[in-house]
């Protein structure tokens, strides 16, 4: 099941990536764009990368990225599995920083 979620992503973000691709010459526009691929792009890859990790539970971990700084929200069984997820993110191309908003269950 992790490597078909794998697949849609991976695939998700390929398609991101296509539709991001700007569409006038407007040079706003065209940062504008640049920006949200690769902040589509870096969420893809995370969302990736944490399905891949067997010592992370991430189907409860929500991962945003804006202007390359990413956030992640959500529950983990452990504070290792929130540490794990944090070194990811900050080991990814892109990744300008990190917000560790992951809450370990009690």
């Amino acid at each position: 099941m992790r490597k078909f979620y794998l697949t849609c992503l991976i695939v998700a973000g390929i398609l991101a990536l296509v539709l991001a691709q700007p569409y006038s010459a407007n040079a706003s526009n065209t940062a504008k764009a640049k920006t949200y691929a690769s902040d589509t792009a870096i969420t893809t890859e995370l969302k990736a990368k944490f399905l891949a990790e067997k010592n992370l539970d991430s189907m409860d971990i929500k991962v945003k990225t804006t202007k390359g700084i990413v956030t992640l929200r959500g529950q983990v069984q452990k504070e290792s599995q929130s540490r794990i997820a944090e070194r990811i993110a900050r080991e990814t191309k892109g990744v300008r920083g990190v917000n560790n908003k992951i809450s370990v269950m009690p």
